[in-house]
């Protein structure tokens, strides 16, 4: 019998979370990486004068965290969080103090300045409702600040890696209820997909249906070639009324569709009607490899 001290490769299986499919929930928001990493772009460009793009997203269970900014929405709570070295740099690109930056950020136990909180409240927001947006990850939440809100064990951590050096990140926390709700909406995107699929299946079936009823009721017409004879124009020019042409008959006619002979038969006769018989010889394609 081991301590749980002396296992730090092994974690708790909470009863509430097995079966669920917690690893696939990075995948709504990687789905939409080019998308997210557009709209940040712009965002940043025209906001707060800084060029950035997204560079990766990742995700981790089970976090703590004291300092993250607090919202809720209508499916339960949820937080951000950012580097304070990402956070100086904003200001520093904004109201043009780049010199000044690491001479800020070279002590990063001071608390931060109210021009931070400020700005870390607005990014917050902005970042929050861009991000759980339909258009952007498919996530439409109606989100507002929770000022009176007390929160530090989160669910699910969402790391946002942006283009730069080292720490330029921000994150979002996720609780039970919203990663359940993520859960669930790639479950019904993947319900929709089966169903997409469905349907495409259908309308080819029907489709291929369609094509064969018409090409079963394709009208043709056969044709036998009973007898053949040649003559010049000197013999046909003395044809008259009442001349016997000599003719030999072939044991079997072929039948042909057009110039293409498609079997051979007998000719036989029965109350003054030719009839088809014995149809054999089906002839085969010509291979021309």
């Amino acid at each position: 019998m081991l301590k749980y001290s002396q296992t730090p490769g092994i974690f708790k299986l909470e009863g509430n979370r097995l079966g669920r499919p917690y690893h696939r929930l990075q995948t709504i928001f990687v789905s939409k990486f080019d998308t997210l990493d557009s709209r940040l772009n712009n965002y940043f460009l025209k906001k707060h004068r800084s060029y950035i793009s997204l560079k990766r997203i990742d995700c981790e269970m089970d976090v703590s965290n004291k300092t993250a900014e607090l919202f809720t929405s209508d499916v339960g709570q949820l937080a951000f969080d950012i580097d304070r070295p990402l956070l100086l740099t904003l200001l520093g690109n904004f109201y043009g103090l780049e010199e000044n930056i690491e001479s800020e950020s070279s002590d990063e136990n001071e608390l931060p300045t109210k021009t931070e909180i400020r700005l870390k409240n607005r990014l917050a927001s902005d970042l929050l409702e861009m991000i759980f947006d339909k258009d952007s990850s498919g996530l439409a939440l109606s989100i507002a600040p929770d000022n009176m809100g007390v929160q530090t064990q989160w669910t699910y951590k969402i790391t946002f890696t942006l283009e730069g050096v080292e720490g330029n990140c921000f994150y979002i926390f996720l609780d039970d209820a919203h990663t359940d709700f993520v859960l669930n909406a790639l479950r019904q995107q993947d319900i929709r997909n089966s169903s997409e699929q469905l349907d495409t299946r259908a309308r080819n079936e029907k489709k291929q249906a369609v094509v064969s009823e018409i090409i079963h009721t394709l009208p043709l017409t056969l044709t036998v070639k009973i007898a053949e004879i040649s003559l010049n124009v000197a013999e046909l020019a003395t044809i008259k009324p009442g001349d016997i042409l000599p003719i030999g008959l072939p044991e079997r006619y072929s039948v042909n569709i057009g110039k293409a002979e498609l079997f051979s038969a007998l000719l036989v006769e029965d109350k003054n009607k030719l009839y088809l018989s014995d149809i054999s010889g089906t002839k085969s394609e010509n291979s021309y490899e």
